[in-house]
Parts: C-alpha cells; structure tokens; sequence
C-alpha cells in the first residue's frame, strides 16, 4: 500500500483536518516538544468549528428558554385539562394537543438541535479517526522505506568490500533501524508521547494488533505484514514503548480523560434540562420518573465521552475538551446575561403590578 492509495481512506472531516489544517500548520516550522503540529492543529480545528455552530448552540438555547416560558404560562391549563378529563384520556390528549398548538409549543424543535449535535459529535469522530488512521499509515510507510532503502544500500556496501554475508547483514539491520530512529519524529502533546494514541496506558508506538486491529481503539490499517511490521518498528517500540528498567511505558497520564470528563459535567449543571409536558394518561409517578431520566440525561454525554476519551487518540481527546471548556463559557455568560434580562424583566412586571 503506497502513500497515495492511503489517502483515499480519509473522509471530509479528515481530509480539512489532515490535508488542510495540518499541512498549514506543518509549513509553520513549529519545533516544540510540548505541543506538535497536529496539537496546534486541533486547537484551531475546535475553535473554527465552534465558531461555525455558535448560532446552533444559541438556537438551541433560544427554543429551551422559550419552550420553559410556554411551559409556565401553559401549567395552570393543563392542571386543569387533567383534572376535566381525567376519566378520558382520549379527550385529554386532543385537548393537550389544542393547547400545545395555541402556545406554539413544540417538542420535536427542543430535540432537533441535540441531535444536529450529535451528528456533528459523530462526524467529526469519523473525521479524527480517519486523520489518525491515516497518518499512522504514512508515518509507517515512510518509515518502511527509510529501513528497506538504508538496508539494502548498507548490505551491498558490506557485501561489496568483502564482508560476510552473515555479518553483513547484521550491520545492514543495524544501520537501518538507527536510520528509522532518527528518522521519527513523534507528534507530542504537553505530557502525552504521541497525540495519535489514547492518553492512557497505552503504548506510544502502536504494535501490530492495535495497527492493523478492528477492535475499539485500534487503528484499523488493513493489509499489513505482521512479520515487516515488527522488524521496521522494532526500534521505536524498544525506544518508547519502554523505560529504563523494562517497564511499559504509557503513552499519557490519563490527564484529558479526566479533564474532560470533569468539565462535561461541570458545563452540563449549567444548562437545566427543559420541563417535559405532562402526556395523557401519565401519572404523578411517572411524570417524576421522566424528571429523573431527564435528570439521568445529563451525566450519560460525560460518561460517553470519558470513554471515548480512555480508547481513542488523545488529538480525539483534546478536541472533546476544548469543546467542553468553550461549551463551559457559553453556558457561563448565557447563565449571566439571562440572569440579568430576568431580574429586569421582573423589575418591570413588578412595576407594573405596583402602579396598578
């Protein structure tokens, strides 16, 4: 499999991610052992999309708060509708459903914008993980390459002077594992080896069951030889995956898992989960149970995205975080500003409650 055929493996996202992005940030020259190419190039990937779907979050919040103020003005109607109708569930349903349309109150606009951000959430998922799968097997070709080339000039130069065929080999294997040595270069994040495999205890240098694996967490890089494989990154996964004592070495320190998953429950306390009408033929119970799950709701996005943050690229990761924390602030200044525009909007109904 050449370079060439492997970019056919990214999708949209991957290809604004990697071919765009990337490459731009790549031309900048940057040489840091904190934070690599790709790291700068996630940060700005999550700011520009962010920016794209501001006016998404927004309506979403929008439609919440009006959703709320119906629900308010509506609640004394239908307590009343529940207790008219309360033999006839029928009935009651039509009737709930009149005042829904009176109000212009409607469930299915407080759902569209969560799953609008849930496809986003899913796409660019694909998209990373088609950039790293991608530039696992660039950095593998390449690599393979620089082995095999430095290999072969080195054995027919041995070879050439007289060298055992034996010991000629030897030197050969050795020349060309010090070549692909230097000739890697990791893309590192803050503590993380390699922003291209999970902050955990993973290894930094994929073996060959998490490079060419289907499972949850692996690459997925199809047709690979195992045996070259293992032979061309041998001396990488001696270098890093390592310490000095022979102990495996982790990738990261499970510092953006943790991050993330602290900050999505932290942003999910700010936003309050809309008050769901009460349905025919619901009782007391029930309607409290929906609150619950309701409630439930708000701590399984954190949760999912902790472990998608255990078993995919720390770049996923960061990505996740970065969204989480300008999610955060959003939800901080609307909290604010809405606060506000509610104790004025009180203020004025009060007013005129006084002069009357």
């Amino acid at each position: 499999m050449d370079v060439m055929s492997l970019a056919t493996e990214l999708n949209l996202v991957g290809k604004l991610v990697y071919n765009v992005l990337y490459e731009w940030v790549a031309g900048w020259g940057i040489d840091s052992e904190l934070i690599g190419a790709f790291g700068v190039t996630v940060i700005l990937f999550t700011v520009f999309l962010t920016l794209l779907t501001m006016p998404l979050d927004i309506w979403q919040k929008m439609i919440a708060r009006s959703n709320s103020r119906k629900m308010r003005l509506m609640k004394p109607e239908l307590d009343k509708l529940n207790k008219l109708y309360e033999s006839d569930k029928n009935t009651l349903m039509i009737k709930q459903r009149e005042l829904y349309k009176k109000y212009k109150y409607s469930t299915f606009k407080t759902c569209l914008p969560t799953l609008a951000t849930l496809v986003i959430f899913m796409v660019v998922f694909s998209g990373f993980n088609s950039a790293v799968r991608y530039h696992n097997s660039v950095v593998y070709e390449r690599l393979k390459e620089t082995y095999n080339n430095t290999y072969n000039a080195t054995y027919l130069a041995e070879t050439g002077a007289g060298t055992p065929v034996s010991e000629a080999g030897d030197k050969a294997t050795e020349a060309a594992e010090a070549a692909v040595l230097n000739a890697y270069e990791p893309e590192r994040f803050l503590l993380t080896t390699n922003i291209f495999m999970p902050d955990t205890w993973k290894d930094p240098i994929p073996d060959v069951s998490t490079y060419a694996g289907t499972g949850i967490g692996s690459i997925g890089v199809s047709d690979v030889d195992s045996r070259e494989y293992n032979r061309v990154m041998a001396p990488l996964i001696e270098e890093y995956n390592y310490t000095a004592k022979g102990k495996s070495a982790w990738n990261g320190y499970l510092i953006l898992p943790i991050l993330v998953m602290v900050l999505s429950v932290v942003s999910s306390k700010l936003i309050k989960p809309p008050e769901q009408p009460q349905m025919a033929g619901q009782t007391e119970e029930q309607v409290k149970a929906q609150q619950t799950q309701m409630k439930m709701m708000q701590y399984i996005m954190p949760v999912v995205m902790g472990i998608f943050s255990l078993f995919y690229s720390a770049a996923f990761s960061l990505y996740m975080f970065l969204r989480s924390f300008m999610s955060f602030a959003l939800n901080l200044i609307w909290n604010i500003v809405l606060k506000r525009r509610d104790a004025k909007q009180l203020d004025y109904e009060m007013s005129i409650t006084v002069k009357k």
